[in-house]
């Protein structure tokens, strides 16, 4: 059969022009288009979050290094600080002996040999009295015993070949107000090692600080001690370095400036200029941290801590390049990576996209109409077996487990409204078993009770009681009751009954002790346990007596303003198991003092910077005042202006008692 000329074949050239007249290119595509614009934008945001995470990284991870060298630091300082302090108090002891002993040189041998074996960092120990010194001596005393590997080298300093009297050591110490560290030296005497000597001048017992001084002891330190210390800190990217109290480089980076080069030296240097911080900081005896270049321009930061009072100072360096260097080269694979990421990404969302926005759109629709609360718009494609699919159930799981958890969220809310309203309720009770601040008055005298409470929740363990049991007798008791909250609530209107009760069968404070204690250790499974002080005090009398079970010592504010702790002794807590007794204490309370109890949610309290409010600031708040009732609130206001803005981590309990005399 002869082919129909008219009637071209598909593929003849004819028809080629045709189709591909009718078809898009790639390239021309709006898909492509779009896709390529939105793979630009969103590698130009990625860039940015990706340089915008670098900068961060880098400024994190310097703050960290900082932050580390600063922590670090600090832990070697304090271990040095250990070091010296017992060597000082090593030296304190054997200067404060070595004129009392009297002038038997082997009493003063035994002194000597005493401290060598009570610390192990005293290398060398030396005592030196002045002939015609102390009474009945005309010979004076001067010895020097070091150790020497396992054995100890005795010798007098006479023997040493030199005349201490004109030495420079024994001259600065004579005429020194106190004990001083000396530069570390090396000799003959001390086989070549580098010691530094804590010197303490001699004076007569009962002489004071600035009477002339009759002779010297000196207790020597391996160097090598204190270099062993900053030794746990030199890694990679952290450079340790101690100067000696004349600013002697004693461990340093480079070798040949240890103890020949000190600190000034240094920075005189051409290029050492970024190190007169460190020198200002050698010579102030305070601690300092300042950012400075190294020679290869590199920033590194740099921690000076001074040990203590000794004139000793440890400096610790940290170079930012070293602890960076790891994120540029994890900066340079993840670049590279995103790279042929994003390659992929385009070529993969230029294949699928037209299969997967027509659904994608639909689906988006569906969230939209959910986002604004209609869950009952209908969801398509949700028996799909693709990825579609999957997704459409998803949103279709989300959508019913959303509701549900709307109706759950509900009923929580109601649920914790009625809650509230009832530890609310709670709390009005547990306030109400509380006594009001009152006052007594018997033969003249005059004695206010007032306490305040706060609860770090809406209810606590925290209590305190106080009533006239009998006539012109006053019985207290304020108590901490283990844990928080509800359980501690329980527990707490627990103790108090019992010591109610026990209060009114019993006079003194630590035959109630004892009685509660049997009472509150039966049947508590809980373990729960509270610790209570307890008193009774004579309206008339003043004479007052005191028990404790594990509570914190009351407070004594005098009439003139003076504030002491009592030393009450303590026993067990109540709840753990029965005590056989409580110590008593007793005292007077004299007209115009109160007497302070308070729970350690006072001297626990914390501030912003996790420091405590402390004993310490405890007997020097501002508490006086006419009345119980504005000593309680004056300590209370000083505790809340010591935590600032800091959250309230304990109950805070506060009972005042004020005896004074009726006009």
């Amino acid at each position: 059969m002869s082919a129909i000329p008219n009637d071209p074949s598909p593929l003849s050239p004819e028809a080629v022009p045709a189709r591909a007249g009718s078809t898009v290119r790639w390239r021309d595509s709006l898909r492509t288009r779009m896709v390529l614009w939105s793979s630009l934008l969103n590698a130009g945001l990625l860039l940015v979050t990706a340089l915008a995470f670098y900068a961060g990284a880098r400024w994190l991870i310097v703050l960290n290094a900082r932050a580390e060298a600063d922590g670090l630091a600090r832990q070697t300082v304090r271990s040095l600080e250990a070091t010296l302090d017992s060597v000082q108090v090593s030296g304190r002891t054997l200067a404060a002996s070595a004129t009392g002993v009297g002038t038997q040189p082997s009493n003063l041998r035994s002194l000597l040999l005493a401290s060598l074996a009570g610390d192990p960092d005293i290398a060398g120990a030396m005592v030196i009295i002045e002939p015609d010194a102390l009474p009945g001596d005309g010979d004076g005393f001067t010895w020097y015993i070091r150790r020497d590997g396992s054995r100890l080298v005795e010798q007098s300093v006479a023997d040493l070949g030199y005349d201490y009297t004109t030495m420079p050591w024994y001259v600065r110490t004579k005429a020194a107000p106190g004990p001083w560290w000396g530069e570390p030296y090396a000799n003959a005497a001390t086989a070549w090692r580098y010691f530094t000597t804590y010197n303490l001048p001699l004076r007569r017992p009962g002489d004071p600080s600035g009477a002339p001084a009759i002779g010297m002891v000196s207790l020597d330190v391996p160097v090598d001690r204190l270099v062993a210390l900053t030794s746990d800190v030199s890694t990679p990217g952290l450079t340790p370095m101690l100067f000696s109290p004349e600013g002697m480089a004693v461990v340093h980076p480079q070798a040949p400036v240890q103890q020949r080069r000190s600190a000034a030296s240094l920075a005189a240097e051409p290029g050492g200029a970024a190190l007169a911080p460190l020198v200002e900081a050698i010579a102030a005896r305070r601690a300092v941290t300042f950012e400075h270049r190294d020679a290869d321009g590199g920033v590194q930061g740099t921690v000076v801590q001074p040990v203590a009072d000794s004139g000793w100072t440890f400096a610790l360096t940290a170079s930012d390049a070293w602890f960076l260097q790891r994120l540029d080269r994890i900066a340079l694979g993840v670049a590279l990576a995103s790279l042929l990421a994003l390659l992929l990404a385009l070529w993969l969302v230029r294949r699928y996209s037209g299969a997967i926005a027509l659904p994608i759109e639909k689906l988006t629709n569906s969230a939209h109409h959910f986002s604004q609360g209609d869950f009952d718009y209908p969801l398509p494609y949700v028996q799909r077996g693709d990825e579609v699919g999957v997704m459409a159930r998803a949103f279709d799981a989300a959508r019913g487990s959303i509701k549900q958890q709307m109706s759950e969220i509900g009923q929580m809310a109601s649920a914790r409204q009625k809650l509230e309203s009832e530890l609310s309720i709670a709390r009005d009770i547990q306030q109400s078993m509380l006594p009001a601040g009152r006052a007594f008055d018997t033969a003249h005298m005059h004695v206010e009770a007032h306490a305040l409470l706060e609860p770090a929740s809406e209810v606590g363990g925290d209590f305190y009681q106080f009533s006239e049991l009998e006539p012109g007798v006053l019985w207290f008791a304020i108590g901490d009751v283990s844990d928080k909250g509800i359980p501690a609530a329980l527990f707490m209107a627990r103790t108090l009954t019992v010591l109610e009760q026990q209060a009114r069968r019993h006079g003194s404070p630590d035959r109630i002790l004892a009685a509660a204690s049997v009472r509150l250790a039966e049947n508590n499974e809980t373990c729960m346990f509270a610790t209570v002080l307890c008193g009774r005090l004579e309206v008339a009398s003043g004479r007052f007596a005191l028990a404790s079970a594990g509570h914190d010592p009351p407070m004594l504010l005098h009439a003139d303003g003076r504030s002491e702790l009592l030393q009450v002794d303590n026993n067990g807590p109540l709840g753990f198991e029965a005590a056989s007794g409580f110590p008593l204490y007793e005292g007077v309370l004299a007209a115009g003092c109160s007497l302070v109890s308070y729970t350690d949610g006072v001297t626990e309290a914390f501030d912003a910077q996790d420091q405590a409010y402390g004993s310490e600031r405890l007997l020097r708040a501002p508490l006086r005042g006419d009345s119980a009732a504005a000593v309680c609130h004056r300590l209370l206001d000083d505790v809340r202006r010591f935590a600032g803005d800091a959250p309230q981590s304990d109950d805070i309990t506060i009972l005042a008692i004020r005896r004074q005399r009726e006009d």
